[in-house]
Formats: structure tokens, sequence, C-alpha cells
């Protein structure tokens, strides 16, 4: 794959795609959660800690620079000749001293050390920015799919309601003999289904809820989502995904960025077998008595330089190297790999996409027959030509057909989330 260098300029601007959708709870609930999810949180505390380490590499390029005060009393004795006797010295030191040392940076290790931190520092960044993609997305298709829960809860209410009339009118009839007591059965086995279901419903709705309170980081309790039971239709999205697009992926771009890191880490590595240059460089002020510091003769001063050479450890420095090599190598593959896995998602999604258009398409003619039969038995029993258990099947077919129609218009929601995700959330 060809290598292209990101710059300020060809990054692409961060959108709040989930607008697009134009639902008001759904963008009050991603806008909570990129606000308060930990996961976030944690991922921007990392980006913080790499541009930290990123300023501290930095700050090689500068001289080190120390200055400090000390003080000492000594004590000397001086023996004398053959007639014994000899001699004591007190003696004072003050000393105020500044010392200067700087790496020339021959070899470029100094400089590479900088690259390899600006790229992790930008990494970070980039990984925050998927974290962010990834928290968004991931709320997006738990709101989808609590309003495909609440399209079927409110499909039950109305097969309930229907269900319910029907036994009422059963009661009736079997209480002056007009019917056997089988289908007055029957239509209680029915109504006692639908019940449960809707009961269970409830409890898939409760779940969901309590995971979108953990996406915005809250504790469940107390948290609340308003129903609503329509499902609107999936926004546009482009036919065909062009390779410059997937240069959007944060995933890619930090992926990348690993890889630069790990480069300039090689290079590091390399520049240790070297010799180094350093510059050393003392002054201060140093005299016998406190009051004398700031006499020009207190002045005192040395310069000088080393070469340092590593002898023994060249071993060791090899290895640290070829380290560094197979580490290139790791991140390299997974930057491929992150490649190949966006790709194959974004296709998964086109192609899902395009399917469950004609899917909806077929579900929704299988849907308007399940409802004309279901109209057609019921207006035979009523006219005594077909048995109560031609209407339960009747019914079943089209309550089924119903939830199957919600369940792929909330498939076809979420795979278009999936989509914006797979294109980096910009298209």
């Amino acid at each position: 794959m060809k290598w292209k260098r990101q710059t300020p300029e060809t990054l692409p601007v961060p959108r709040a795609w989930w607008r697009i959708y134009q639902d008001g709870t759904l963008t009050s609930l991603v806008e909570r959660s990129l606000a308060g999810n930990q996961d976030l949180t944690a991922a921007a505390a990392r980006l913080r800690q790499a541009r930290e380490i990123s300023i501290a590499a930095r700050s090689e390029y500068f001289p080190d620079v120390n200055i400090g005060y000390g003080a000492n009393r000594s004590k000397s004795r001086f023996p004398g000749g053959a007639g014994g006797g000899g001699m004591t010295i007190l003696q004072s030191n003050f000393l105020v001293p500044v010392d200067f040392s700087y790496e020339v940076d021959v070899w470029g290790k100094v400089r590479r050390k900088v690259e390899s931190a600006k790229a992790t520092a930008e990494a970070a960044g980039e990984t925050l920015n998927a974290v962010r993609l990834s928290v968004a997305g991931e709320v997006a298709q738990t709101y989808w799919a609590l309003r495909a829960v609440d399209a079927d809860r409110e499909v039950l209410n109305r097969t309930l309601e229907i269900r319910r009339k029907a036994l009422e009118l059963l009661s009736k009839r079997r209480s002056v003999g007009s019917i056997s007591g089988l289908d007055l059965a029957r239509a209680e086995t029915e109504v006692a289904t639908v019940e449960a279901d809707r009961i269970r419903l409830d409890q898939s709705r409760v779940t969901l809820v309590n995971a979108l309170a953990v996406l915005a980081g809250t504790t469940a309790t107390g948290f609340t989502v308003p129903e609503r039971a329509d499902l609107p239709t999936p926004p546009s999205v482009p036919v065909s995904v062009p390779s410059e697009l997937l240069r959007q992926r944060p995933d890619i771009r930090a992926a990348e960025r690993r890889v630069a890191a790990a480069n300039a880490d090689i290079g590091v590595a390399t520049a240790a077998f070297y010799p180094s240059f350093t510059i050393n460089a003392s002054s201060g002020l140093s005299a016998a008595h406190s009051g004398d510091l700031l006499q020009a003769s207190s002045l005192v001063w040395s310069i000088g330089a080393n070469v340092m050479m590593p002898v023994l450890k060249r071993s060791y420095l090899k290895a640290q190297q070829q380290a560094a090599v197979a580490a290139h190598d790791a991140v390299s593959a997974e930057y491929r790999q992150t490649v190949l896995d966006s790709i194959r998602e974004a296709e998964n999604a086109l192609q899902g996409a395009a399917i469950l258009q004609r899917r909806q398409i077929a579900q929704n003619q299988a849907l308007e027959a399940a409802r004309k039969t279901f109209e057609l038995s019921t207006n035979r029993f009523k006219s005594g030509l077909v048995s109560f258990l031609d209407v339960v099947d009747a019914e079943r077919t089209r309550l089924d057909a119903e939830r199957t129609a919600n369940a792929i218009r909330a498939e076809r929601l979420a795979l278009s989330v999936s989509l914006i995700k797979a294109l980096g959330g910009e298209w």
C-alpha cells in the first residue's frame, strides 16, 4: 500500500453524523455519551499523557543547566619537622555552581526520539477519535434496537386488543352454545401468549435502556428514554467506497501513526551504536567566606568536551535494534490488517444495505397479504364459513409479518450506522 502523509489540512473535519437521522432523542443520547462515557474519559487522559511525553522529549534539544549552593568546613593538620609540633588549619568554602551539559545530536538520536513521541501522541489522538466514533455508533445502534422493541410492543398492544375483543365475542357465543369450548380455549390461549410476549419485550426494553445509561457514563437507576414506536427510513449512503475515503477512518490513521513511531524507534536504536559528543561547562562562585561570593575574584569556570563510544555493549545494542525492527514489523502488519478489516466492514455494510432494502420490499408485500388474509378469515368466521382456528392462524401470520417488517427496518437502521462507522463517520 502506498504511504501518504496526512497534514492538518488533509485530515477530515469531525461531523455530528448522528444528526442526519433527525431524531432529537438520539442526538441528545449521543452527545450526552460523548460528554460522560468513561472509555472516552480514559482515552482523553491517555492522549494528555502522550502529549506531555512528547513535550518532555523535545526538551532534549536544549542543554541541561543546573544551579546549586554548597557550603563545607574542613580541618587539616600539617606535621612539623624533626622538632615535632605541626600546624592545624581550619578552612571554609562556599560554592554556587552552575553546570552546563549539552549532547550534540550528530546522529539524529534526539530527533528520532522526538519524532517517535510526536507520532505516539498523534496515534493517541486518533485512538480517541476512534473511541468517540465507536461510542456514538454503539449508542445509535442500541437506540434503534430500543425503538424496534417499542415498535414490537405497539404491535403487540394492538394485537392484544384485537384478541381480547375476539375472546369477549367468543365468550358470548359460548354462553348461548353457538361455538364449542375448544374455540374459547384457543382464544384464551392466544390472549395469554401475547401478554407473555409483551412482558418479555418489557424486559428487553429495560436492558437496552440500562445499556444506554452505561454508555452515557451514568447509573441505570432513574435513567429513562421516552417510548417511540415508529421506525424511520435509513438515510441514503454512498453506493461505493473510494480508497481515499478509507483514510478518514481514525483507527487507520492511528495505526499509521504507530508505524511511524516504531520506525523512529529504529532510528534511536541505530544511533546508539555511534559515538556521543557532549560539551560540558561549569561556572560559579567559590569563596572562603559567604560574604565574598559576590566578589569578582570568587568567579571560577571550566569547559571541555567528551566523546563516548560503546565498546562492550555492542551485542546488547544489536538486540535492542532488532527488537525495534520486530516491533516495527508487528505494527506494520497490524496497520495492513486494520485496512483490510475496514474494507471488509464497508463492503459488508454496503452490500448488506442493498440486500435488506430488497428484503424490506418483499416483506411489505408479505405483510399486506397477511393483513388481507386475516381480514378475510375474520369475515368468513363471522359468516360461519370457517372455524376460529383459521382466524387464529391468519392472525398469527399477520403478527409475525408485522414483527418481521419491524425487525428488518431496525436492522436497516443499525446497518446504516455500521456503514457510517466503516466510513469513519465522514461521507
